[in-house]
């Protein structure tokens, strides 16, 4: 991006909250294919996995009600659902209640961001009713919604009926045709906008939306209240100007807050391809001069304010391999960022030629690869198969197991992207190439694609068509990954004792080779849980445990610190450092927790 972007940012110093997610909508009119365009980082922390399947269309008996988080309102299901293409996030507490996004086959996208905090009082049993919704309501839109409006639509009549659980967020909605955000409060309160189909809209995690035309409901939905309840609140005074959404409702301490001010900056600047800075507020979007590209989009989700005044060295410098993502300054593409998608809808009757461009982890370091939800997300990618509906249905169950190390194609993305971040700073400029290389072919393989697809005509051809594509495409993503791998030169590393019980007090003890007379600094080294975020959950050894041992070199980590799964498993370990001579190395090894003994 251009260096010029972010050189007016003067909050640098300011550490950026932790907050979840980022979305880029583009209009049918302001994109190339005549078709809106959802770009989306969905942004977890802890020891997730992420997999995807398909629910299918089904009817339901009277009185079936949706499982639900506990406490929570038990919503009467519909009789009849549509199926839907889902990518879940759960680990080995449940499913998020926050972070799944749907592609219901009547072409309705959902996706969401944290809009947290609002100012609402959470403490107010009066604003929910039965226990409120949560997870519910974006599964709720998915299975019933035949439009992005008609998706909005049903989520106002929830949000009315049961409060919504969560203090704010916002919901993306949108068709091949148009695009909304429904920006909730914690219980009753909502404001939806239409994004213009000569519009592009980015959002980080506060609410965008600000002047409301009440009388034009066309473009706007919005709670009866929606003012005269902020006015009663305090949190808008008539004097002092027109009513501003998301000024009344957005707490104040995230009101223009920096994590998600640099986001707007540097979203707004790509889209615009220009500086976009502002001191007060951004817009809920913009008109840009030009068509935006799909490539643009996965620009903007893969930024990291590279080579701007918000990507300082000093920040990166904590960690072995000089990453920028689990720095202090919050970036778009972060140490969280557990998937990201890019959805191009093809025909609004066609949903099956829809090209969800999928990023299995940090798009700044792993590919996103052309998928058709509708024609079933290849099984080596491992998708859920025919347990999607049970696993839809035990979704916010515990699920102690799903957290361990799995050999799969998932799991093999992953763990590229644990090792590349140990070795980032040396590797990042060859590996960004390769990236734009591999996209652009694999960009010029889908155009291709869907000039066979529209000149075949027939539904079942065209599945079979994108199926078999799709699963050639993941198979070569794969070896290439690996491939990739192999060029970062992993250290072998070895774990002894390779178990413990989930209460032990031992310490364990890393083993690893360097070649080349290379000795490692010790205060550099560092060990992370793979699939979390260094920051947060990395692992410094034993201090003075350091030692030579035959041509290798041993440290030792306590075992308590290692636990930050939080249950029994075999998982897998990322240790990196720095030699004598600056540069950066690393490998992964595996380490098993047994149960805890009494």
């Amino acid at each position: 991006m251009d260096l010029v972007i972010l050189a007016l940012a003067l909050l640098i110093a300011l550490p950026a909250a932790a907050r979840a997610c980022t979305t880029v909508v583009v209009g049918r009119e302001a994109s190339p294919t005549g078709h809106v365009i959802v770009g989306h980082n969905e942004d977890d922390g802890g020891r997730l996995v992420n997999r995807h399947g398909y629910v299918p269309a089904a009817d339901h008996a009277p009185g079936e009600t949706l499982p639900a988080e506990e406490g929570h309102a038990l919503i009467p299901q519909a009789a009849r659902t549509h199926g839907f293409y889902w990518s879940e996030m759960k680990g080995a507490n449940g499913g998020m209640s926050t972070a799944d996004s749907f592609y219901n086959d009547r072409g309705v996208l959902i996706v969401s961001n944290s809009c947290v905090d609002s100012k609402e009082d959470l403490e107010d049993a009066s604003r929910l009713s039965e226990g409120g919704i949560g997870f519910n309501l974006r599964r709720v839109m998915a299975e019933r919604a035949n439009s992005a409006r008609h998706a909005v639509e049903i989520g106002v009549e929830m949000l009315e009926r049961y409060g919504y659980v969560s203090s704010g967020r916002t919901y993306t909605c949108a068709d091949a045709d148009e695009a909304w955000m429904l920006q909730v409060v914690s219980g009753r309160r909502y404001a939806a906008r239409r994004v213009g189909d000569r519009e592009a809209a980015f959002i980080p995690n506060y609410y965008t939306i600000h002047e409301i035309d009440f009388d034009d409901r066309d473009n706007f939905i919005v709670s009866p209240d929606l003012v005269e309840y902020a006015r009663k609140k305090g949190w808008y005074d008539p004097s002092q100007g027109a009513f501003d959404f998301a000024r009344a409702y957005q707490a104040e301490k995230d009101w223009m807050g920096p994590g998600n001010v640099y986001r707007s900056a540097a979203g707004y600047s790509i889209l615009t391809r220009s500086p976009f800075w502002r001191e007060d507020r951004y817009p809920f979007a913009v008109v840009p001069k030009r068509p935006v590209a799909v490539e643009q989009v996965m620009e903007i989700l893969r930024c990291y304010y590279e080579g701007s005044f918000l990507d300082p060295a000093w920040a990166r410098m904590q960690f072995p391999g000089g990453a920028p993502h689990d720095t202090e300054i919050r970036r778009i593409c972060t140490g969280t960022t557990m998937e990201s998608s890019v959805t191009v809808f093809g025909e609004r009757d066609r949903p099956e030629t829809t090209t969800m461009w999928l990023c299995a982890g940090r798009p700044s370091e792993l590919p996103y690869l052309p998928v058709h939800p509708f024609c079933g997300v290849p099984a080596a990618l491992d998708t859920m198969g025919d347990e999607a509906p049970a696993l839809l249905a035990a979704h916010c169950r515990p699920d102690a197991e799903i957290a361990t190390w799995r050999d799969n194609g998932w799991q093999k993305m992953r763990d590229f992207q644990s090792l590349f971040e140990l070795v980032f700073q040396q590797h990042h400029d060859e590996h960004e190439r390769w990236l734009w290389s591999y996209e652009n072919g694999l960009a010029r393989r889908e155009s291709e694609l869907q000039a066979r697809v529209a000149a075949l005509g027939d539904r079942e051809r065209c599945v079979a068509l994108l199926r078999e594509s799709d699963a050639a495409v993941a198979a070569e993503a794969l070896a290439a990954i690996g491939e990739q791998q192999k060029n970062l030169r992993p250290v072998s590393v070895s774990v002894s004792p390779a178990a413990a019980t989930m209460n032990s007090a031992e310490e364990i003890e890393f083993g690893f080779a360097l070649t080349d007379g290379r000795i490692p600094a010790e205060g550099s080294l560092l060990l992370t849980l793979g699939g979390t975020n260094a920051r947060l959950m990395g692992i410094r050894p034993v201090a003075g445990s350091l030692r030579p041992d035959g041509g290798r070199w041993t440290v030792r980590v306590k075992a308590a610190d290692l636990q930050k799964a939080g249950v029994p498993g075999t998982f897998d370990y990322w240790l990196g450092g720095r030699d004598q001579w600056g540069r950066s190395f690393g490998g992964g090894g595996f380490f098993t927790f047994t149960e805890r003994t009494v």
